[in-house]
C-alpha cells in the first residue's frame, strides 16, 4: 500500500522566485493540495511584512480573486513596483494542521535607450560623441559595432558611459553604428542602429570679377563645397537687400546661380554670397562691372566755306570710355588717330573717365569739295559699337565745270526754245539770263524765265525772227561768287537727202532694205524712214501705199504681189517734219515657187561636234531614250501658202568617214497648223537623220536635216509584290464600263430616232463642212503608208508658240530668213541673233 503524500499548499508558478519587469502585471496562485479540499479554510496571503492582503477591489495595485472552479485563491499585482519585491507567503487550516507556502518576487528595470538619436551628425575636424544612454536594473553591459567590426577603446574611439567618442571626426567616420546593451544575469540583449553623418562645413571657390553688358541679361555663379550641400543667399553690399526679394534678380538657392534680366547702369557694385548648411556658414564677395555700350549723344552738321577751316565733334558715353573714329562714307577705311597722309585731316579724342564720356573731334584744314560728304562716327568699347552719321557741307561759288559740251536748245517755226541752266554751287546760287549783254526780264514778249535757282529754265519764242538763234548767258550767284555760262538756241530743220537706198534681200512677196541716212546729223536725230510703193502701171504717187520704220528697225516691207514691178522712194521725218523723197531702184518682184527651207530649233546645250570642220558631224542629243520632239520657225511662203510640211527619218550611222543611212520612215505629213511633231518609239542610243520639208502648191521646199542620237536605254522598274489588281485600276474599269453603256445607248438613239450626242456632231458637220480649207489636211486624211523601223504613228501636237515668220536671208541668202537662235540646216550651224519680221498692213 502507497504511503499518503502529506498535504500542502502548491504555489503557481512553481518556484521558489519568480523575477518581473517593473511595471508588468503578473499572478500569484495559491492551491490546496490535500485529499479532502472541503476541510480547507483560512485560506489567505500575507506579504513580506507577514501583512494580510485582504482587498478584493480590482482598483487596488495588489488585489486578491478566487480560483473558479475549486479552491484556491489569486495573488494579483496590477503594475509591479520595485517597493512590491519580497516573499510572499499563503497559509491556510487543513482540519487542525496549518498549511503554509512562500514565493519570492523579484522585480528588476528592463533595458531602455535613454538617449540615443537615430541619425547624429558630428563636423568635421571636431570630437564628437555618439550617444547612447542606456537605463536598466540590473545595469547592462554595452557594446559598439560599426560595419561588423567590434570598436574598442583607442586613439580614434573612446567607449563611455553616455556613448562612444570619436576624436578628430573624418568623413571617413560616415557610416552605420550599433549600440548593444546586454544585462549578463539576465541575458536579456537590445540593440539600437544611429546612423551618423559627417558635416563638412562649406567652402567657396575663388569667384572673379564679372562684366555684364547693359540691357542685355547676366549671370554668375556662387560654387560652394560642403556636406550636405550648402544652400545659398546673394546680397548687394552696398544697399544690403536680399537680391532673391529684389527684381530683377532671381537666386538659385540650391545651385548659386544669380540672374539679372535686363541689367541696368546702377548694378555695377559688390556682390556678396552666402552659403550655408547645417555645419557652418561662409561668405565670399564677387564685383560686378556692368559695361554700358556706346551711346552717341551729340553729332552735329558742319557747314563752312571751301579753303576754311572745321571740326566734326562726336561726342559719346559708355562703360568703359568708348574709342571714337571717324570714316568718310564714300570711303572703305576709317581716318586713323593723329595726321592723315595729306597733312589737312587730323583725328583726335578727349577722355573724361569721371563721366563716363569722350569726344572724337576730326579737324580737316583748307575744306575742298571733295571733303563735302557724310561722315561716319564710331564709338567703340568692349560692351559694342556704335554709329551715327554726321554731315560736312562744303560751300563753294557757283560752277558750271562738270558741264563739257556747250549746251544746244532747239526751235522751229511756233515751237519755243527751252534753255536750261543748272550750276552747281552750295548754297544754292540766284539765277539771272543776258541775251546781247542786257539782262532778260523774267516776263517779256520772247523771254519767260521759270524758276531763278538752283535751276532756271529761259523759254525763247523766236516767232519767225532768225536774231533770236543766238547764244545767251546764264549769270549763277551766291555770297561766295559768281559764274557764267552761254547757251545757244538753234534752229531745227527737216533731215535731209537720204544718202542711198538699197535691196539686201527679197523674195516673191517681201523686200528688205538697207537706209543711210544724212551723214552729218547738224539738226534733230531722225525718228522714223517713210516708204511709198505703187506699181509701175500707176502713173501717179496720190495712191501709193505707204509704210512707216522706226530709225534702225529692220526695214522690210512685206505683201508684195509676185511677178509685178514696183516702184519705191523713201523719207525721213525727225520733230520737225518729213525730209525731201529720195527715189529706190524699180524692182519687179519673182514668180511664186516652193517654200523656202524651213529651219529646225535645237538648243544649245544639246549639240555633239559642234566645233568640227565637218558640219555634217553635228548631232543634236535626245534627253530621252525613245522619243524626240522636234520643232522649227515658219519659212516663207514665196507668194503661195503653205499647205503641209512633210517628214522623214532613217537610222544613219558613220562609214569609212561619211555617214550612210538605214531602215528609213515613209514620208509622214504634218498639218501646217503645227510647227512641231514628236517621234516616238526610237531607239535608245541611236542615231537618226530627220529631213523636214514645206509643201505648198506649187512644191517641196529644199530639205532642213538634222541629226539627232537618242539617250542610252533604262530598264523599266519592275514592282516587288506588287497586287495584279490595284483598287485604282478597279476603278478605271468601271468608269470605262459606264461611258461604253452610254455610247451604246447613244448610238442605239442615233439609229433609232436620229438623236443624241452622235446625231448632232452629225448634223453640225454637215452645215459647216464647206467652211473647211481642203488644203489644211490633218494626218487622219492622209494614207496610210508602211513603216520600215515599226514606228507608230504621227501624233499631232499643239501648235508651237514660234509659229512666226522669221525675217529674210543676208545678201545672197535668196528665198530665204535671218537666223535667229540656235537654227540647224542639215549643213551649217547658226547661233547669230536675226531680226523678226513684224506683219504690218500697208496703208
Amino acid at each position: 500500500v502507497c504511503a499518503e503524500k502529506p498535504p500542502s499548499l502548491e504555489i503557481q508558478p512553481n518556484k521558489g522566485v519568480v523575477a518581473k519587469q517593473i511595471g508588468g502585471s503578473m499572478a500569484l496562485t495559491c492551491k490546496p493540495n490535500v485529499q479532502d479540499p472541503r476541510q480547507i479554510s483560512e485560506l489567505q496571503w500575507s506579504d513580506s511584512k507577514n501583512r494580510r492582503i485582504e482587498s478584493t477591489n480590482r482598483a487596488n495595485p495588489i488585489f486578491l480573486q478566487q480560483l473558479g472552479g475549486e479552491p484556491g485563491l489569486v495573488l494579483i499585482f496590477q503594475k509591479l513596483q520595485e517597493n512590491e519585491a519580497g516573499n510572499y507567503t499563503c497559509t491556510a487550516n487543513y482540519g487542525s494542521e496549518q498549511l503554509r507556502a512562500t514565493a519570492t518576487v523579484i522585480t528588476f528595470v528592463d533595458i531602455t535607450f535613454v538617449d540615443a538619436p537615430e541619425s547624429q551628425y558630428p563636423r568635421v575636424g571636431e570630437d564628437f560623441l555618439v550617444k547612447c544612454k542606456v537605463q536598466g536594473n540590473p545595469t547592462p553591459v554595452v557594446d559598439w559595432n560599426k560595419d561588423d567590426r567590434i570598436i574598442q577603446t583607442n586613439d580614434k574611439f573612446v567607449v563611455q558611459n553616455e556613448g562612444l567618442l570619436i576624436k578628430n571626426v573624418r568623413e571617413t567616420d560616415d557610416g552605420s553604428y550599433k549600440c548593444t546593451a546586454v544585462v549578463l544575469s539576465t541575458g536579456h540583449i537590445k540593440t539600437k542602429n544611429i546612423k551618423v553623418e559627417v558635416l563638412i562645413p562649406p567652402e567657396i571657390q575663388a569667384m572673379n570679377e564679372v562684366s555684364v553688358i547693359e540691357g542685355e541679361t547676366a549671370s554668375t555663379k556662387c560654387v560652394a563645397t560642403g556636406k550636405p550641400p550648402p544652400t545659398y543667399i546673394w546680397i548687394k553690399e552696398h544697399t544690403s537687400q536680399d537680391l532673391s526679394k529684389t527684381d530683377r534678380f532671381d537666386v538659385k538657392k540650391n545651385t548659386g546661380d544669380l540672374i539679372i534680366t535686363k541689367v541696368e547702369s546702377n548694378d555695377d557694385g559688390v556682390y556678396k554670397c552666402t552659403a550655408e548648411n547645417p555645419a557652418g556658414r561662409v561668405e565670399s564677395k564677387v564685383k560686378i562691372n556692368v559695361l554700358v555700350k556706346p551711346k552717341i549723344f551729340e553729332l552735329l552738321n558742319v557747314t563752312a566755306p571751301v579753303g576754311a577751316e572745321t571740326k566734326i565733334i562726336c561726342k559719346t558715353r559708355g562703360r568703359p570710355v568708348p574709342r571714337v573714329i571717324f570714316r568718310k562714307l564714300s570711303n572703305k577705311e576709317p581716318f586713323k588717330g593723329g595726321q592723315q597722309a595729306n597733312g589737312r585731316i587730323i583725328l583726335s579724342q578727349e577722355s573724361f573717365e569721371g563721366k563716363g564720356e569722350s569726344y572724337g573731334v576730326l579737324e580737316i584744314l583748307k575744306l575742298n569739295r571733295s571733303d563735302d560728304g557724310l561722315y561716319e562716327c564710331i564709338a567703340d568699347n568692349t560692351a559694342g559699337t556704335s554709329y551715327k552719321n554726321g554731315h560736312i557741307t562744303v560751300e563753294f561759288p557757283p560752277t558750271f565745270a562738270r558741264t563739257k559740251d556747250l549746251p544746244v536748245a532747239w526751235s522751229w517755226e511756233n515751237n519755243p526754245g527751252n534753255l536750261t541752266c543748272i550750276p552747281e554751287a552750295i548754297p544754292n546760287a540766284t539765277i539771272t539770263w543776258k541775251y546781247n549783254g542786257i539782262e532778260i526780264q523774267p516776263d517779256s514778249l520772247n523771254f519767260k524765265q521759270i524758276g531763278n535757282g538752283p535751276v532756271s529754265s529761259l523759254i525763247v519764242k523766236p516767232q519767225g525772227n532768225h536774231r533770236f538763234f543766238t547764244k545767251y548767258e546764264c549769270i549763277a550767284r551766291n555770297k561766295l561768287g559768281s559764274s557764267t555760262i552761254l547757251l545757244e538756241l538753234k534752229e531745227a530743220k527737216v533731215p535731209g537727202d537720204i544718202l542711198q537706198i538699197k535691196m539686201e534681200s527679197y523674195t516673191a512677196t517681201t523686200v528688205k532694205f538697207g537706209i543711210v541716212p544724212p551723214t552729218h546729223f547738224t539738226t534733230l536725230p531722225i525718228r522714223s524712214f517713210t516708204v511709198q510703193y505703187k506699181l509701175e502701171r500707176d502713173i501717179s504717187w496720190d495712191f501709193a501705199r505707204n509704210h512707216t520704220w522706226s530709225y534702225n528697225a529692220p526695214y522690210i516691207l512685206e505683201n508684195l504681189t509676185p511677178e509685178r514691178t514696183y516702184h519705191f522712194r523713201f523719207r525721213a521725218r525727225n520733230d520737225v517734219g518729213f525730209g525731201p523723197w529720195k527715189n529706190a531702184p524699180i524692182l519687179t518682184m519673182p514668180r511664186r515657187s516652193e517654200p523656202a527651207e524651213p529651219k529646225i530649233f535645237v538648243p544649245t546645250h544639246s549639240l555633239q561636234g559642234e566645233n568640227s570642220s565637218n558640219r555634217q558631224d553635228v548631232i543634236a542629243v535626245s534627253p530621252y531614250a525613245d522619243h524626240f520632239e522636234l520643232r522649227w520657225s515658219v519659212p516663207n511662203d514665196n507668194g503661195d501658202p503653205i499647205d503641209s510640211y512633210q517628214i522623214r527619218y532613217c537610222v544613219t550611222q558613220k562609214v569609212n568617214g561619211g555617214w550612210q543611212d538605214s531602215e528609213c520612215s515613209e514620208e509622214i505629213k504634218q498639218s501646217v497648223q503645227y510647227t512641231s511633231y514628236e517621234l516616238n518609239a526610237l531607239r535608245p542610243d541611236t542615231i537618226y537623220k530627220i529631213e523636214l520639208r514645206a509643201h505648198n502648191t506649187i512644191g517641196l521646199s529644199s530639205p532642213a536635216q538634222i541629226k539627232v542620237k537618242t539617250a542610252r536605254g533604262i530598264d523599266p522598274a519592275v514592282p516587288f509584290n506588287e497586287p495584279k489588281v490595284t483598287s485604282a485600276a478597279i476603278i478605271g474599269i468601271v468608269v470605262v464600263g459606264v461611258i461604253l453603256v452610254l455610247i451604246l445607248v447613244d448610238l442605239i438613239c442615233f439609229c433609232v430616232n436620229r438623236a443624241g450626242i452622235l446625231a448632232l456632231i452629225c448634223d453640225r458637220n454637215k452645215s459647216k463642212h464647206h467652211e473647211e480649207d481642203p488644203k489644211l489636211g490633218s494626218y487622219k486624211a492622209a494614207p496610210a503608208h508602211p513603216n520600215s523601223l515599226n514606228l507608230p504613228l504621227p501624233v499631232k501636237l499643239a501648235s508651237s508658240p514660234m509659229e512666226e515668220r522669221e525675217p529674210l536671208k543676208s545678201d545672197g541668202q535668196m528665198n530665204g530668213e535671218r537666223n535667229m537662235s540656235v537654227e540647224f540646216d542639215g549643213k551649217h550651224v547658226y547661233s547669230k541673233s536675226g531680226e523678226i519680221i513684224g506683219k504690218h498692213s500697208a496703208v
